[in-house]
């Protein structure tokens, strides 16, 4: 049992901080884009869900190429920045790649 809390742990000072820092990249592309408009509950919740999804799979891929820790952390922050953006184009990368797959 002590082994699943403590690999759930870790897992969670991986995920947590860079939600985090997707978040914070998503709240200064909220303020700086929507400084002159009325405040919106729902753009910004929905701005930070996305961010932190967003961070978590950027994280992911940095982790998996291995990225030194500064230059994970700026990349996932400008994730969380561009967070839609991101993952249209993952998700085009991917099924472009899924595509070619299947027809081997």
């Amino acid at each position: 049992m002590h082994d699943y809390v403590e690999a759930l742990r870790k897992l969670a000072g991986i995920i947590f901080p860079a939600a985090l820092m997707a978040m914070v990249g998503s709240f200064v592309r909220y303020v700086r884009l929507h400084r002159s408009e009325p405040f919106s509950w729902g753009e910004f919740i929905g701005g930070m869900i996305t961010a932190g999804f967003a961070g978590v799979v950027v994280q992911c891929f940095c982790r998996g190429i291995g990225l030194n820790a500064w230059l994970t952390s700026a990349v996932v922050a400008m994730a969380g920045y561009s967070a839609g953006q991101i993952l249209d184009f993952g998700q085009e990368l991917l099924l472009k790649w899924l595509e070619r797959e299947t027809k081997r």
